[in-house]
């Protein structure tokens, strides 16, 4: 159990308290209070999610009935509101709809309530686009993004919120128009955006674009390349902060739509980034959790790997992103080696020694110029990781030179490998390297 969690059951646990203390008949308003407080400090545990979101609604129910909408609309409403979200999470849109439309009537007019009314016409909007109902969600989120105050964070981050929420609304009439327009409320969401203060929503407003800018490419043929060429730089940025490490979820996604916007704009090249993404997404997705979504970039990444082997016949996946590797400027190459090494890295044995092995053997079998750049842009990354690590690195380049059993092709790597050393490394890092592959047998040529 987190401290989190800990402290949010101590909160629980002390209202709790508070309300059997307050006798609803003698102190209703303050008794209503507390059944709100309960109810909202429910619906925000984590673990057993249904079990705390049906209690939250019990007291939502308390406090719904003590809050007279003629004598106390602004509490009641609140209350309406705060069930709403739980209803719509319990997946009961219908009657969240109708929660949120009372309370949005309920705060009209009321002096100093334009954030709450804007917050439960946010939430209005979100329960009419996923009922479908996209013209009238947009009119709600309209109407809400007018009333934030932006001069304070708080209100800047809803309306930036209110404003993506717009725009799927928009892309979901999947029309040209709509994304146009989709594409319009990003842009002006993320001139709000600081990515330092809110690094999500930057991210997810930079994957949103993507998406629509991939589906907009569907629809203008036109304009299909450039197009698509922002869908990659949306779903590239969005991966500055959707990291495979901290956000699993959302990595795999931005890999998926990002091997499907390579797809679209095909050639060899394309094909390899898209293959590379695929086996990103598929590695990271549990398909006991995820399996469908597991699926489909499995059967996409079979696709292209299959029209990968009907041009180059025999080669492997690992073999195609070392040609990716070779045939793109140097900042690509790094970025590509630098995020499989990590990768690689952070799998257990035996899995990790025989994934760089595999990965430094398809490097080695290259021409002794783009062998040696190889070997040097992989230098370049493993000399910054700890020493541990740099020895598993440098253990899987010296088995992969053995595993070549033709002794002038073995020799031309090594020579490769040699270059590369004095090429990329300073005086102490040479020799740090030279001495420990020399340690495990390898021979300098």
């Amino acid at each position: 159990m987190t401290s989190t969690m800990s402290d949010r059951q101590e909160v629980i646990r002390d209202l709790e308290t508070q309300l059997a203390k307050t006798p609803r008949t003698s102190k209703p308003m303050e008794h209503a209070a507390l059944a709100y407080r309960l109810g909202m400090a429910h619906a925000e545990t984590t673990g057993t999610a249904q079990e705390g979101l049906r209690k939250a609604l019990s007291y939502f129910d308390v406090a719904a009935g003590i809050f007279d909408p003629r004598h106390d609309p602004v509490e009641h409403a609140r209350v309406l509101n705060a069930a709403g979200s739980v209803h719509r999470s319990l997946g009961n849109r219908k009657k969240a709809l109708e929660l949120f439309t009372k309370a949005v009537d309920l705060f009209e007019g009321k002096e100093d309530r334009e954030d709450e009314l804007a917050a439960a016409l946010n939430n209005l909007g979100l329960t009419r686009n996923e009922l479908g109902q996209f013209d009238a969600a947009v009119q709600a989120f309209d109407r809400a993004v007018d009333l934030f105050d932006i001069t304070e964070a708080q209100g800047r981050r809803g309306k930036v919120a209110t404003l993506a929420n717009r725009g799927a609304a928009h892309a979901a009439l999947g029309t040209k128009e709509g994304l146009e327009a989709a594409l319009a409320d990003y842009e002006e969401a993320q001139a709000d955006v600081d990515i330092e203060e809110a690094p999500y929503h930057f991210a997810f407003l930079q994957h949103s674009m993507g998406v629509a800018f991939s589906a907009l490419a569907n629809l203008s043929p036109d304009e299909r390349e450039r197009l698509l060429q922002e869908a990659v730089a949306a779903f590239k940025e969005s991966l500055n902060v959707f990291l495979r490490g901290t956000m699993p979820y959302q990595f795999a996604l931005a890999k998926h739509n990002l091997g499907l916007a390579y797809v679209g704009l095909g050639g060899v090249p394309n094909q390899r980034r898209a293959l590379a993404a695929f086996e990103d997404t598929v590695g990271m997705l549990d398909t006991r959790v995820h399996g469908d979504a597991w699926r489909q970039a499995y059967g996409n990444m079979e696709r292209v790997d299959n029209d990968l082997k009907v041009q180059f016949p025999g080669m492997t996946r690992i073999e195609h992103f070392v040609a990716l590797c070779a045939s793109v400027k140097h900042d690509e190459l790094l970025s590509l080696l630098r995020e499989r090494i990590h990768h690689y890295m952070a799998l257990n044995e035996p899995q990790r020694s025989q994934f760089l092995t595999e990965l430094d053997l398809a490097m080695a079998r290259y021409e002794f110029q783009q062998a040696r750049q190889l070997m040097e842009a992989e230098l370049n990354i493993v000399i910054e990781l700890p020493n541990d690590r740099l020895e598993v690195a440098l253990s899987a380049r010296h088995r992969a030179h053995q595993q070549i059993e033709d002794e002038e092709k073995r020799l031309v790597a090594d020579q490769a490998l040699d270059q590369a050393i004095g090429d990329a490394l300073g005086g102490p890092q040479r020799v740090l390297t030279r001495d420990f592959l020399g340690g495990i047998g390898w021979e300098r040529p």
